[in-house]
């Protein structure tokens, strides 16, 4: 990757360094005085600039072309608009005072950039303040209470997203537009992303298979990075958090420049904690992390276009709780004993290195290349990429019983056509290529397994987007074909369930087959249409009809293996056939000056819908496997039918003559059901149960003089019901019980009075209050149980792990460079 790096480097060099620019002033609309800290943002490109004190900005080394152009500073109207860069291009915006919090925000993640309000499938925005001025343990758990969203977790190192109900291969996460794959099958494999490299994120609430194929019939989360810094200047940060429950410490350093085009930027992290602690146990064995990132990015923008090239090493250590205890004190013990040691004692609690197992060791490396060359009308996209992970599952304490490494080869071409008129059209094809290998078994007397075959896929689609825009109306819609090819290879064992396993060539006696070989095809049609409608008195409407497409994963289709990170043996089923969905999404919305609200409605059908089952004995009980002399209970992958319902809010209310005040709220609740099953077997596993998030911020005044600014203070409250509708069945699934958090948090920046800038940032949060001992419905980490390293079925909530109690985030940010005035320090403005 180093090599490739540098080949960059040394071609960026070569290129024409003629290009446009875009420059002009913003005023107040009123009495025409320059606005200082303006933000100009044009996602197309990924490049921003701030206002200075004469209200002058300036882009330079532009391509020419019709981009969609955002204006934004608090306490002003934000403007959008389509503009035309053609040679040196002149253009002034005026700004109407306003305090409304809706913005229009512009989004990029549908194949095309429109506004917010004009999208006609519901999106969320959660832009950079929203992230940087809250505690979470991992990217995911930062976005995971936004209507519409929750989180799978094994502990505080493991997240995976879950949209509208539905989850793991159904969900796309992307970073910079680059698909993260990693193992996202698997029950204990979190999203693999430094959350100190995300500034801002859009959420796709529903399917999302017409741009993306055929892993993102659920939605999509797109993180993305820092927009460049503006040209002639230098600029990062420097960031710290401490939590107190897990004792997590995190430290992130980044610095960027631009200099006439040339942009580049390199972050590095590292973050650490110890084992969390509940209410109920005090201490939970089995939940320490630490992880490290490295990434750079560098890039030049010119009048044929841009080019980009990034680069990331990242690599997670994560112990995996389960819940293994003494059968009379109920303590947790370790699996095998550590130095004679059967328990864990303080020191080992509160241990910042996770090397006892069971744990996983991550490696996961990135390249990807971005580019857009100006063609005629429009712009060609040509993105590729190379990721590499690696995954070592860790049972005996230092030797790696499950070893695989994944190489993901995604690839993106497409043509974007914007016309001042309002017409868009985005078309082009997609996919990945990916393979996947095993490595060698451990040595005795360690038994090896591989929760699935070596295999390898390829995913291509050709799809075509189409928005048009008239005064109020937007209408949109397209179509997409995928392709996925997928051959599993044949795998022996030896002497099954003994010391001297290992996997060996076919005919070799006393062999048996692990894993049958395999080739499977699959092809689907993707569809949408919709369209938006800004009715009188700032109400609008969207509805919205989806057709989406997901083949099977690999682990569906061929699984036969002891899953160590979910206490059980999972077995596929090859005749698993495509998953097709059909959708339907509409909404209704208000944006006034005090008060801004949505209302989400959907509807989702799903033809054979793919789900574990928990497979029973010729009794009636539990089936189990034998694995080295530990019993576990076996689930297979079946289909079935599956209808997923709800609906999702916000509302939001900002008295404009109340600028102190601001009160948010945001509602899900999500309905799903399997037809024609019996009482125990007729809901979807992983519902989660209804949610009210409500939280009122009070905004201080700045007074003359002080070194304090943008000062607030905040208070909130979740409510989640209880959710019964579980697919109980040999209790696979337990009900929920209701619970109320509480939550409190300021904030503040400490500025220079001389020069206005801000020396750094400070938020205090804490979250729990009153150290409720709680459950969440989404948490994989309830079902773990176990006696002597043996699992046993938990069949009463409060067996189980709990989750985190009382926990205190302090988190301050020093900005650093020669740069410019930017949107961390006027106003806490954001891109």
């Amino acid at each position: 990757m180093q090599s490739i790096f540098i080949l960059f480097l040394l071609s960026l060099s070569a290129l024409n360094l003629e290009a446009q620019s875009l420059k002009g002033s913003v005023i107040d609309s009123a009495n025409h005085q320059p606005i200082q800290g303006a933000t100009i943002h044009i996602p197309q490109l990924k490049l921003g600039a701030t206002s200075d004190i004469k209200g002058d900005y300036k882009f330079s080394y532009l391509p020419s072309g019709n981009y969609e152009v955002i204006v934004r500073i608090t306490g002003y109207a934000t403007i959008t608009k389509q503009i035309s860069v053609t040679g040196d291009t002149h253009l002034n915006f005026e700004m109407a005072a306003s305090f409304k919090t809706l913005k229009e925000v512009l989004i990029t993640s549908l194949g095309y950039a429109t506004t917010l309000r004009r999208a006609p499938v519901p999106v969320n925005v959660i832009s950079n303040d929203m992230l940087v001025e809250q505690s979470s343990n991992n990217v995911i758990d930062a976005i995971a209470k936004e209507p519409g969203l929750n989180e799978i977790t094994e502990g505080p190192g493991i997240s995976k997203p879950e949209i509208n109900g539905l989850g793991y291969n159904r969900v796309l996460t992307l970073f910079d537009g680059e698909r993260q794959e990693d193992f996202q099958w698997g029950d204990e494999h979190g999203i693999l992303i430094d959350p100190n490299a995300v500034y801002d994120a859009e959420i796709i609430r529903g399917p999302a298979s017409l741009q993306y194929g055929a892993n993102a019939v659920a939605g999509v989360v797109s993180f993305k990075p820092e927009p460049f810094a503006d040209d002639g200047s230098l600029r990062g940060s420097v960031s710290s958090e401490y939590q107190t429950n897990d004792g997590l410490i995190a430290n992130s350093v980044d610095i960027g420049g631009n200099h006439k085009g040339l942009v580049w930027n390199i972050r590095g992290s590292y973050e650490t904690d110890h084992c969390y602690k509940d209410p109920k146990d005090g201490f939970v064995w089995g939940t320490a992390y630490e992880q490290s990132n490295l990434r750079a990015v560098i890039g030049l923008n010119r009048n044929w276009g841009y080019s980009r090239l990034s680069i990331s090493v990242l690599h997670r250590r994560v112990e995996v709780p389960d819940g293994n205890r003494d059968s009379l004190t109920g303590q947790f013990e370790f699996d095998f004993p550590q130095n004679g040691q059967i328990y864990p004692d303080r020191s080992d609690f509160l241990s910042y290195k996770p090397v006892i197992a069971p744990d996983q060791i991550l490696d996961h490396d990135e390249l990807w290349w971005q580019n857009s060359f100006k063609v005629g009308n429009g712009n060609i996209g040509a993105d590729i990429g190379y990721t590499q992970s690696i995954r070592h599952e860790i049972d005996s304490g230092s030797i790696g019983v499950e070893n695989l490494i994944v190489h993901d080869i995604p690839y993106s071409f497409k043509y974007l056509f914007n016309e001042p008129s309002g017409l868009k059209l985005t078309t082009g094809l997609n996919g990945m290529y990916e393979f996947e290998n095993n490595y060698p078994e451990p040595p005795a007397p360690y038994i090896g397994a591989s929760e699935i075959p070596n295999y390898n896929s390829f995913d291509i689609g050709g799809f075509g987007i189409v928005e048009k825009s008239f005064k109020n109306l937007t209408m949109s819609g397209g179509l997409r074909y995928d392709f996925r090819t997928m051959t599993g290879q044949s795998m022996y064992l030896s002497n099954y369930n003994t010391p001297e396993q290992q996997v060996v060539p076919g005919g070799t006696p006393g062999a048996y087959q692990q894993y049958a070989g395999f080739t499977n095809k699959y092809s689907g049609l993707s569809g949408s249409i919709g369209a938006s409608y800004q009715l009188p008195g700032n109400n609008y409407v969207k509805i919205n009809f989806a057709k989406s497409f997901r083949a099977p994963s690999i682990d569906e289709l061929n699984s036969n293996s002891l899953n160590s990170g979910a206490n059980a043996y999972i077995l596929g089923y090859t005749n698993l056939k495509a998953e097709q969905g059909y959708e339907a999404d509409i909404a209704y919305g208000y944006n006034g000056k005090d008060v801004n609200f949505e209302l989400d409605g959907f509807y989702n059908h799903i033809n054979h819908f793919i789900f574990q089952d928990r497979l029973a004995s010729l009794n009636g009980g539990d089936s189990l496997v034998n694995v080295a002399g530990v019993f576990y209970p076996v689930f297979q992958y079946q289909a079935n039918s599956a209808i997923i319902t709800g609906a999702t809010a916000y509302f939001n209310i900002h008295p404009a003559s109340e600028k102190w005040l601001e009160i948010d709220n945001g509602f899900t609740y999500i309905y799903s059901f399997l037809p024609h099953q019996t009482d125990s077997t007729q809901y979807v596993p992983l519902t989660p149960a209804p949610r009210l998030t409500s939280k009122i911020r009070l905004k201080l005044s700045d007074r003359n003089g002080s070194v304090l600014r943008d000062s607030w203070l905040q208070l909130g409250a979740e409510h989640d019901w209880e959710q019964n509708r579980v697919y109980s069945a040999l209790y696979t699934e337990l009900p929920s019980l209701g619970y109320t958090l509480y939550n409190a948090g300021i904030g503040t920046r400490f500025i220079n009075p001389k020069t206005n800038r801000t020396v750094c940032s400070l938020f205090l949060n804490c979250t729990n209050l009153f150290n409720l001992a709680y459950v969440d419905h989404l948490s994989h980490a309830q079902y773990f149980w176990a006696f002597n390293a043996n699992p046993v079925t938990v069949t009463q909530r409060d067996q189980g792990i709990y989750n985190m109690g009382r926990n205190l985030g302090l988190k301050v940010i020093f900005p650093i460079g020669s740069h410019k005035v930017s949107d961390t320090e006027i106003n806490g403005t954001d891109y």
